[in-house]
């Protein structure tokens, strides 16, 4: 059975330790991100952790925006000019930087103990896929086969959505090819290997144009050899050297 760290994860929307300036007036600090829970809140000032009870989170409507705001006002005024002021707090799905409202974050994490969590079997297919199709072909010098070349997409424009759609499924299929030649010589090895990690069959390459017209979702499903079916979403942005935006 084969196992590689797991890249997507579920978004904790958690600023972790940001540092924000003290207002004029010593009392307020005003937050980049709207506060979704003050339970989850800490603050730190000068390395020292201030007992909740010592200030109160507000959240407001902001003049002439829908956007929501959050800030910190303490009890008292902070005695130091330039403090180090740290908070760590959750945010809003729609709101987060680190997953972009998608929820999901491609980053490895740490189980308890310090080692990478891993996917495997469907999991370990799923992200093989992935990587396979968001990867930039030849930019890895050592595998220059491996990647697809959606990247050279951006910058065209969308006058024929049928081509656009022949072009997708075209890099995609000649991809999950090249993925499924590795494992068959993975197999030929005497590898053990699980049938949710090897790749069954392509069932559907769809492209879906958005609401921004310069925005295109491509969908890929397909199976693994546990007759296990399974889907991903990429979002290509066709005006932007922002190669990738997220995964649904």
């Amino acid at each position: 059975m084969s196992y590689d760290p797991k890249l997507q994860n579920k978004c904790d929307h958690r600023i972790n330790w940001e540092s924000y300036p003290l207002e004029s007036d010593r009392i307020t600090i005003n937050l980049k991100y709207p506060v979704s829970s003050v339970y989850g809140l800490s603050l730190r000032i000068n390395n020292a952790v201030i007992a909740p009870n010592r200030y109160t989170v507000l959240s407001y409507k902001q003049e002439l925006s829908l956007n929501p705001a959050s800030s910190i006002r303490m009890d008292y005024k902070v005695p130091d000019w330039e403090p180090l002021i740290e908070v760590n707090y959750t945010t809003y799905a729609n709101k987060c930087p680190k997953c972009l409202a998608v929820k999901y974050v491609d980053d490895v994490i740490y189980t308890p103990s310090g080692d990478f969590q891993m996917a495997q079997k469907e999991y370990l297919l799923m992200q093989t896929v992935e990587k396979a199709i968001i990867t930039k072909i030849a930019s890895n010098p050592f595998h220059d086969w491996y990647g697809t070349g959606l990247q050279s997409l951006i910058g065209t424009k969308i006058t024929d959505l049928n081509f656009m759609k022949n072009k997708i499924i075209e890099q995609v299929s000649a991809s999950i090819e090249k993925i499924k030649n590795v494992q068959k010589q993975l197999v030929a090895s005497n590898r053990k290997v699980d049938p949710g990690e090897l790749f069954g069959q392509l069932l559907n390459v769809d492209i879906q144009q958005m609401d921004d017209p310069t925005i295109i979702m491509v969908t890929v499903v397909f199976t693994s050899q546990s007759n296990k079916q399974m889907e991903f979403s990429q979002l290509i942005d066709l005006s932007s050297v922002r190669e990738r935006i997220a995964f649904a």
